[in-house]
């Protein structure tokens, strides 16, 4: 949970004890954690059996009718979001001087006490970390709500292999609180964006940049600013450039280190425009496996700066000479990662995924010795090509592998939305395929015809190949799906034999483990939409809907 966790020795003081019901309904259980402003406790609903977290203001704020009113009305407004990476907000409860708000109990823990007992993580892990929690803030900024306290004493890093962000209901109200409270304001002020310590008005810009505070000591192990008191601290980012992340910790990558540097820019224009932008640079940062449907014309390399972004993002600030040694793909086409990264966070934490493949891919390569080589990456073959130092653009001798995308329909017309499948290996991710909408999950289709038991798509390579991992972008929720590996193209069901991975009540991305299993058709059948659209829509209306399929060799 957020704020500071307790000792397992403490004993519960204040206004509230262990056993006590809250609002005719919650009954607390145990204290979770202490923080400036509010204590944490886990307590049982009893009206629905379930177990909640309870946030409880202190009894000086809850004796403030102001502050209580804002408290009130900042929690309703948070309680209109809805994310996987937002830890969501159930209800409001006043009781005899009370002030509580009732919300997701989430098991796991701080990025705080992450970075405290591990320090910094691995730059993949920072990358997925970071577009996690930018489509979050994405998600909040578009419902008008601009978070104001990113920081990693608010970001959960939990059991059930999520990351999640909280306190939205509270945050604007801690903004605007006494800044000398001990725990509230003084936690915060290394997150702080220029803005903020101006007093000048906010924007989801702002946010941008406090998670930019954020990655940046995920990636390095501390805050790229630290005075010696916390005023100095605030100060400091209006006149100081901080140190790039590659000064502190040379090992990570260079197009990371631009990122987090662009995020930390001092004038909210020149940041990113959106924090989805945040999250979609971030993810193009990944040195992964080529896709196998990136076009074979794309080959050229040239050098480039140190401190340039690619496409639309302008340069970042700061010094910085040529880097002969790093080399950029000329085609600004959008490319989506083919890799997954995994985390531990030791034995109680299970390994996972992080992030989404998104918009373009920067390709990094190492000069070795007075003889650079290039090396290019299709799935995890490689091809390496030997070059001049003085060389400026290079063709490797071998192009990576092609693939092709045909819908599947075989308990249908055989035509399942088939004009619109090319996109799913377009390498555009704001393209799409989307099934035929059906009455419901099981595919009951107008007009109340027969269902079947699935429909899918093909995606077949140019050769056989070592088949590794396939990754599936999508917007849609609680949906079912098999993968099939097989040396020829079935025609039914039956023809591609045993699936080599299955995956049910998906949320969003999924990534297949195709186990090495050698092939040169893949067929994914959907055998559940999912959730659907909102109930008032009218049937039919049940679709699965896929941005990219992103195959990974080896």
């Amino acid at each position: 949970m957020p704020d500071t966790p307790v000792p397992p020795s403490f004993t519960a003081t204040g206004a509230v004890q262990p056993g006590q019901i809250l609002g005719g309904r919650y009954a607390l259980t145990n204290l979770l954690a202490r923080g400036g402003m509010a204590d944490v406790w886990q307590a049982r609903d009893t009206v629905l059996e379930r177990q909640v977290a309870v946030k409880i203001l202190h009894p000086h704020l809850a004796a403030d009718e102001h502050f209580v009113g804002r408290f009130r009305s900042e929690a309703v407004a948070a309680a209109r979001l809805h994310h996987p990476s937002i830890v969501s907000i159930f209800d409001t409860c006043s009781d005899d001087g009370t002030e509580a708000i009732v919300m997701e109990l989430v098991h796991g823990h701080t990025l705080r006490e992450e970075l405290d007992t591990h320090g910094p993580m691995d730059p993949h892990i920072v990358v997925d970390l970071g577009a996690d929690l930018g489509a979050a803030l994405e998600a909040a900024h578009r419902a008008g709500l601009v978070h104001r306290d990113v920081k990693p004493a608010n970001i959960l890093l939990c059991d059930d292999q999520r990351v999640m962000i909280t306190d939205f209901g509270i945050a604007k109200i801690r903004d605007e609180a006494d800044r000398t409270q001990t725990g509230t304001m003084l936690g915060s002020v290394k997150y702080l964006s220029p803005e903020q310590v101006n007093g000048e008005p906010v924007d989801g810009r702002t946010d941008v940049y406090s998670l930019g505070v954020v990655l940046y000591e995920a990636a390095t192990g501390q805050v790229p600013f630290i005075a010696e008191s916390p005023a100095a601290t605030a100060l400091a980012r209006l006149h100081n450039v901080p140190p790039r992340p590659r000064q502190l910790r040379p090992s990570i990558p260079l197009g990371l280190d631009e990122v987090i540097m662009q995020a930390l820019q001092r004038e909210p224009e020149d940041r990113f425009a959106t924090a989805q932008d945040f999250s979609a640079a971030l993810l193009a940062t990944r040195v992964a496996p080529l896709p196998l449907h990136v076009d074979p014309d794309i080959t050229t390399v040239e050098p480039r700066p140190a401190n340039a972004v690619t496409g639309t993002t302008p340069a970042i600030g700061g010094t910085g000479t040529a880097d002969p040694s790093t080399l950029l793909l000329t085609n600004e086409r959008a490319l989506a990662p083919g890799d997954e990264s995994e985390i531990d966070f030791g034995p109680s934490r299970s390994r996972r995924r992080w992030g989404t493949a998104i918009a373009a891919l920067l390709l990094v390569a190492i000069a070795l010795g007075v003889a650079s080589y290039l090396v290019v990456r299709a799935g995890s073959k490689t091809e390496t090509v030997a070059t001049s130092p003085t060389t400026k653009a290079t063709t490797p001798t071998a192009t990576p592998l092609k693939v092709t995308a045909k819908s599947f329909d075989p308990e249908g017309d055989n035509d399942e939305v088939d004009g619109q499948v090319a996109a799913l290996v377009d390498g555009d991710p704001s393209s799409q395929w989307h099934t035929e909408f059906y009455n419901n999950r099981t595919f009951s289709h107008p007009p109340g015809g027969p269902g079947k038991t699935g429909v899918g798509f093909t995606l077949a390579l140019e050769k056989p190949a070592s088949l590794q991992k396939l990754t599936l972008t999508s917007p849609t929720q609680d949906w079912s799906a098999q993968v099939y590996v097989s040396d020829k193209l079935g025609g039914t069901l039956a023809e591609w034999g045993t699936p080599v991975d299955t995956k049910t009540n998906i949320n969003g991305d999924a990534t297949f483990d195709l186990k090495g299993t050698n092939g040169k058709f893949v067929m994914v059948w959907i055998t559940d939409l999912g959730s659907g659209p909102p109930a008032a829509a009218a049937p039919p209306n049940v679709t699965v809907q896929i941005n990219e399929a992103i195959l990974q060799t080896g």
